[in-house]
């Protein structure tokens, strides 16, 4: 039976209130978590993330075991929670990162700039495509991969939970057998916004537990974090050959 480690963490940034909200759970031989950034400039940011990985959580099981039918209707079930919460003057929507991973399958999703990444065999075996105008503009090549980091319509998000027609996630399911070593990372574009991948997979390597992996992503986004930086929030999980450990907070 394979085993995880999770950790998790959340940080307000320079802003007056924490509209990201995080998930990871432990059901029977699976892992199920994610992380969602509600989009503030439409008010009520936290309230869309929360109720959307609070109707995550409610359908845990039909996510195991995971395929792409399942979480494809779990994600327009968590759209349709975000919708019901609308109101003429909250008009709220979220992002979403989320994974499951469950004997030996990793099946993953994403909707907005909250990505999902795969390390495998020492390296990035998938990151998620973000739903983006800056990511339109690395497919137009106009801008690299890494500039989107600093490109001024990186916050012009193309899909989100919330949308009656834009809310279609990406979903990609890997069967080809976890093992020890592998590792997940899901973050809000507030936390990517300063770690580089190649700080990521170096960190990963250089660490051995999930909270190690994710405390030294985090010291660095710290150093490097501007005033009125926004908030940022990840969920770091390892594929271990020892003990099972539920989600911690760091």
């Amino acid at each position: 039976m394979m085993q995880y480690e999770c950790a998790s963490y959340s940080d307000i940034g320079g802003r007056e209130t924490n509209e990201d909200a995080m998930f990871c759970e432990r059901a029977e031989n699976a892992l199920a978590a994610a992380v969602a950034d509600g989009l503030g400039g439409h008010g009520g940011g936290e309230i869309a993330s929360g109720k959307a990985l609070e109707r995550f959580g409610a359908n845990l099981q039909k996510l195991i075991p995971p395929t792409e039918a399942a979480l494809s209707e779990v994600c327009a079930d968590m759209n349709r929670a975000v919708i019901e919460a609308q109101t003429e003057k909250l008009h709220m929507k979220t992002t979403l990162a989320a994974a499951v991973l469950n004997e030996g399958t990793l099946a993953c999703m994403h909707v907005g700039d909250s990505r999902v990444y795969y390390f495998k065999d020492g390296g990035i075996r998938y990151q998620s495509t973000d739903h983006s105008v800056s990511q339109l503009a690395v497919l137009a090549h106009e801008i690299t991969q890494e500039q989107i980091r600093f490109h001024e319509d990186r916050s012009r998000i193309l899909r989100s939970l919330g949308s009656e027609d834009a809310a279609v996630p990406e979903i990609r399911v890997f069967t080809d057998a976890l093992m020890p070593g592998d590792a997940v990372l899901l973050c809000t574009d507030g936390f990517w916004e300063y770690v580089l991948e190649k700080e990521i997979l170096s960190f990963l390597k250089r660490t051995r537990t999930a909270q190690d992996w994710l405390g030294r992503m985090v010291r660095i986004l710290r150093k490097r974090a501007k005033k009125g930086n926004d908030n940022n929030s990840a969920v770091a999980i390892r594929v271990t050959a020892q003990g099972t450990q539920k989600a911690r907070g760091f």
